[in-house]
């Protein structure tokens, strides 16, 4: 996969992008939309590979207790027909889920080096 930067990292604006080979990986990029310091970080996904689309996602950070915080992370998006058909068959919060489990984990294994 190759990954791309654009912007300064951190800052509304910055783009992550990504191409991949593998249609399971597929291109597209992610740009920060909004921060509010401390609390939540807005991005705006487009997908350009194996199929086009967009997804508001999130970051929303909360105190849990001394040295501990609480993250969530989502997305939400529309899908266009005749791709919607897919839900019928395709459990995609199971689908995903397993990504957002994985980018959580090495979030808080990123963060417990710091």
């Amino acid at each position: 996969m190759k990954q791309g930067f654009h912007g300064t990292d951190g800052t509304v604006g910055f783009v992550s992008a990504w191409n991949s080979t593998s249609d399971e990986v597929g291109e597209g990029e992610q740009e920060i939309k909004n921060i509010t310091d401390g609390e939540r970080v807005d991005t705006e996904l487009r997908f350009k590979r194996p199929f086009e689309t967009k997804s508001d996602a999130y970051i929303i950070t909360e105190a849990a207790g001394d040295n501990q915080t609480k993250v969530r992370w989502g997305f939400s998006g529309a899908m266009p027909r005749p791709m919607n058909l897919m839900l019928l068959f395709v459990d995609f919060d199971k689908e995903t889920g397993k990504d957002f489990d994985a980018g959580l984990s090495q979030l808080k294994t990123n963060l417990e080096k710091m």
